[in-house]
C-alpha cells in the first residue's frame, strides 16, 4: 500500500470516528427534543448510525490530495456539504428518523448536519495544516544542512 493510500485510509477512519461521535451526540439531542419522555430506542439505530457515518466518510474521496485553487477548494467543500446533506436526509427518511410533515425535525436535522460537518471539517483541516507545517520544517532543516539527511 502506498504512503498516499495509507494517509487516505487513516483520514477516512478518523473521519468515520468523528462523524460517528457527532452523529450520536446529534441523535441524543434530536431525540431529547422530539421525544422528551420515555423514549425507547431500537437497537437498530446503532447500526443505522454506523452506516450513516460510513457513507458520510466516503465523501472524503471527493477531495484530491493536490494543490488546487481556493475557488476550486470552495466548490469542492460545497459539493461535499451537499453530498453529506443528501446522504443524511435520505438515511433519515429511509430509517424513519424524520417525519415528512414535521418541518422542525428537518430544520433540527439540517442544523445537526451543519454542526457536525463544521467540526469534522475544522479538525481535518487543522490536521492537514499541522502535517504541512511539519513537512515545511523538515524541508527547511534539510536545506540548512546542505542536502544531507539528518
Amino acid at each position: 500500500m502506498t504512503e498516499k493510500m495509507k494517509k487516505r485510509m487513516v483520514e477516512l477512519l478518523l473521519t468515520f470516528c468523528m462523524v460517528t461521535t457527532g452523529s450520536v451526540l446529534v441523535c441524543a439531542v434530536y431525540n431529547k427534543i422530539f421525544w422528551p419522555y420515555d423514549l425507547y430506542l431500537d437497537g437498530n439505530i446503532l447500526w443505522q448510525l454506523l452506516v450513516l457515518a460510513f457513507l458520510c466518510s466516503l465523501g472524503n474521496f471527493l477531495h484530491p490530495y493536490k494543490e488546487i485553487s481556493r475557488r476550486r477548494a470552495l466548490v469542492e467543500k460545497v459539493l461535499h456539504y451537499l453530498y453529506i446533506n443528501i446522504v443524511v436526509l435520505c438515511c433519515g427518511y429511509g430509517f424513519g428518523w424524520i417525519d415528512k410533515d414535521n418541518v422542525s425535525m428537518l430544520f433540527v436535522m439540517l442544523l445537526g448536519i451543519l454542526l457536525v460537518f463544521a467540526v469534522v471539517s475544522f479538525v481535518v483541516w487543522r490536521l492537514r495544516t499541522k502535517e504541512s507545517e511539519n513537512l515545511n520544517q523538515k524541508l527547511r532543516e534539510y536545506q540548512q544542512t546542505g542536502g544531507t539527511v539528518i
